[in-house]
């Protein structure tokens, strides 16, 4: 990770599922920008849809806002390589604040969408419902309950769970050019856990395979990002 720079954002992950699901890399290299590469774990690539509720949210040297940082998103990537480094590409993030979108699309280019969204907790089962509403964009639903079922475990280096949520870095393509911002946070303590879809219309494009999907609950993580820096040459 570079440390040149100072981090720039500090953001607290709350609640977060990640539910994910094997893909022929074929498949996936067919909706990537054609400068980045497939990253797969035992021949296979894998997406993933990741609702969880952010909160905490401040740029470094500024307190949070109340009205400003806490926001509900929901994100489908997948991962993939630039050279040697490997990350997380975003096909979209759905998030719940108007002004967070617009910052994030305007100027760290990322496929932000504005949606209409809740999240509560009831009975030790979180309900999570998502309707994108962003002018222009494929309009798409999500809802689902999810819980974690097991004691928080630390995933392990060479395993599955570790490959699919220790990852340092993201990817954005902008007009040709690869761009790098590298992520910092302490290890996901993750749960298994079980999950009721309840409405998707997200997943369409994606190959979703509700048979092979594995599911993982983490009860809360902070996160720094540093500033996105051209990896690219040209």
């Amino acid at each position: 990770m570079n440390h040149s720079k100072s981090w720039i954002m500090k953001q607290t992950w709350r609640d977060l599922l990640f539910l994910h699901w094997p893909v022929e890399p074929s498949l996936v290299k067919s909706l990537l920008p054609k400068e980045l590469g497939v990253d797969t774990f035992d021949g296979e690539a894998w997406i993933g849809i990741v609702p969880f509720e952010m909160s905490g949210i401040r740029f470094r040297g500024l307190p949070s806002v109340p009205f400003a940082s806490n926001l509900r998103e929901l994100n489908v990537r997948t991962y993939v390589k630039y050279g040697n480094q490997r990350g997380v590409f975003f096909f979209s993030l759905d998030a719940s604040h108007d002004l967070g979108v617009l910052i994030a699309r305007s100027f760290f280019h990322l496929p932000y969408y504005r949606a209409k969204q809740t999240m509560f907790q009831q009975n030790g089962e979180f309900h999570f419902s998502s309707v994108r509403t962003h002018r222009g964009a494929k309009q798409s639903h999500f809802q689902i309950r999810y819980e974690p079922v097991s004691e928080p475990y630390e995933s392990k280096r060479g395993h599955l769970d570790f490959w699919l949520s220790e990852r340092e870095c993201l990817f954005i393509v902008h007009k040709g050019k690869v761009f790098q911002g590298d992520i910092k946070h302490e290890r996901w303590p993750l749960q298994k856990a079980a999950f009721t879809i309840l409405e998707d219309t997200l997943s369409d494009d994606y190959f979703f395979k509700k048979e092979k999907t594995i599911a993982h609950y983490s009860k809360s993580v902070t996160t720094r990002l540093w500033p996105f820096r051209q990896v690219s040459k040209q």
